[in-house]
């Protein structure tokens, strides 16, 4: 890959740091990807994809605090002369947003062939792959595995008070399962849960760590994604986790989307890139990474430890009925969070 420079990008309200800035030529074997996947995971397989390809990707990565939600501002800001050709978001609301406001140009990959419709759009704009679960991760040592609360109705029971930890709802995975909530509960219910959360659980900075803190022993209990609990129980720390609210209403699974940005500076190479991300073996070592992907496909090959979660129960919810709820979540927890 080219050389990277850090750079510090404040966008509207939201200070985050974008490292590495690329430097962007007209070299049209240069795709330019934004991406909020975590950076040693994309960084592997941008290198793959480079390998294969010829391609010369020149990566912008989110921060962990951030996670999507910083880049979407800033596309949104660049929409008028795009400086980014891909966008590789680590969820899905976001990007379906950006298509609402014309951001994105529509192609149908031949690698998404293969993909189930529900994890593509009908009309080409993006496409999921490998996706992560919504996880309650809760530490060995403090609780037994059968007293983990499986709903979220036994979650709120007294004896979790101030025992649970979730991170900044604002940003990330977090922000687009309140969504999710949102759009299957509707907005009184879902207020009031919200208002019983911020009551019992404790707001921490990022999914990171809630992960750390549960291994750490700090808290038994948080809401986490399943990459973040794997990485965690990879090294060997004391942490587990249950799918969240399988006895409930269902877990959310959040696939990665990939877009492509419309007016992009490098369409060819950004199509290139596409297909290459789409490939079946980018899905195969998302999989066996640390962080534990489950590929949307079912032949994809996947390690022992992720054979379970695929028969987890999910969540009754659209997609695109989550992306539209998105914004209205985060007015509904911004006074919440606030206060």
């Amino acid at each position: 890959m080219t050389q990277r420079r850090s750079v510090c990008w404040v966008v509207v309200t939201v200070a985050m740091c974008l490292s590495p800035r690329p430097t962007w030529g007209q070299d049209p074997r240069q795709v330019v990807v934004y991406t909020s996947v975590d950076e040693v995971l994309s960084t592997e397989i941008f290198s793959w994809i480079e390998q294969q390809t010829g391609l010369d990707v020149l990566p912008v990565f989110d921060s962990e605090a951030t996670k999507t939600t910083g880049l979407y501002l800033r596309l949104i800001q660049e929409a008028s002369r795009p400086r980014a050709d891909v966008f590789w978001n680590g969820e899905f609301s976001r990007t379906l947003l950006l298509k609402e406001k014309g951001l994105l140009d529509s192609y149908r990959p031949r690698m998404s062939k293969q993909i189930p419709e529900r994890f593509k759009d009908p009309e080409g704009f993006w496409t999921g792959l490998s996706a992560r679960a919504r996880v309650l991760a809760f530490n060995p040592s403090l609780v037994e595995a059968a007293k983990v609360p499986r709903s979220v109705t036994a979650l709120l029971g007294e004896e979790w008070k101030g025992r649970v930890i979730w991170a900044n709802p604002m940003f990330g995975t977090t922000g687009t399962h309140c969504a999710a909530l949102l759009a299957r509960m509707g907005e009184p219910p879902f207020t009031s849960l919200m208002a019983r959360w911020k009551e019992r659980f404790r707001i921490v900075r990022s999914n990171g760590e809630v992960a750390r803190l549960v291994a750490e022993g700090a808290f038994p209990l948080g809401l986490t994604d399943t990459d973040d609990v794997f990485r965690m129980k990879l090294e060997g720390r004391p942490i587990d986790a249950v799918p969240f609210d399988s006895e409930g209403e269902g877990t959310l699974l959040i696939p990665n989307t990939v877009a492509i940005l419309a007016k992009c500076p490098h369409p060819e190479a950004a199509r290139e890139f596409v297909e290459a991300l789409l490939d079946p073996e980018v899905e195969r070592r998302m999989a066996f990474s640390p962080s534990r992907q489950l590929p949307v496909r079912e032949d994809v090959e996947v390690p022992e430890d992720l054979l379970a979660w695929r028969s987890i129960r999910v969540l009754p919810v659209f997609l695109d009925a989550v992306a539209r709820e998105a914004d209205r979540a985060m007015e509904v927890l911004k006074p919440m969070i606030q206060e």
